[in-house]
């Protein structure tokens, strides 16, 4: 679907500036366990590149479609061959724009940078993970509720119009 070398080397970047393979990278963001705005924008713009890779295959194909061999084109047909022609240039042109996106947000750190930032937010994500885990497996399962059923809190006695008064009578 995307053109490989584009996107290839928008990965190669975005690997070897954080340290992990992209699918990991996007589920350290979605389970939060990362939060850098620079990795962020790296992997949007990687996803604007596979969209950009999809509009490249279809203009390709369809310059395909007027110049397959056997075929020659009709008069009316010039203005198809000319309009996907610079269809292609552009998505070839959005394209490499974004990769030199993703290589300024590379190249504005400095090397290592990215991946020890990343290793430091994963240490730090890890380390309250390890004591809930800790926590839940010496917890007993038989404590009890805070308020028994059939009981209320004492915050809900009386009605809300009183403002924390005794109710009426």
């Amino acid at each position: 679907m995307s053109d490989p070398t584009d996107l290839a080397a928008a990965d190669q970047m975005i690997e070897s500036a954080w340290g992990h393979p992209v699918e990991d990278l996007h589920v350290y963001l979605r389970e939060g366990r990362v939060n850098d705005p620079a990795l962020v924008a790296a992997l949007r713009i990687r996803g604007a590149l596979e969209i950009d890779g999809t509009d490249i295959a279809n203009h390709r194909e369809r310059v395909h479609r007027f110049t397959r061999p056997a075929r020659v084109p009709l008069f009316h047909d010039l203005k198809g061959i000319g309009s996907s022609s610079s269809d292609l240039l552009s998505a070839h042109a959005s394209s490499q724009a974004r990769v030199h996106a993703v290589r300024s947000i590379v190249d504005a750190y400095p090397e290592g940078y990215l991946a020890e930032g990343l290793a430091r937010s994963l240490n730090r994500s890890a380390a309250p993970r390890t004591e809930a885990a800790r926590a839940r497996s010496t917890t007993s399962v038989s404590a009890s509720p805070r308020n028994p059923p059939g009981t209320e809190s004492p915050a809900h006695h009386g009605t809300g119009d009183n403002k924390g008064h005794a109710p009426r009578r």
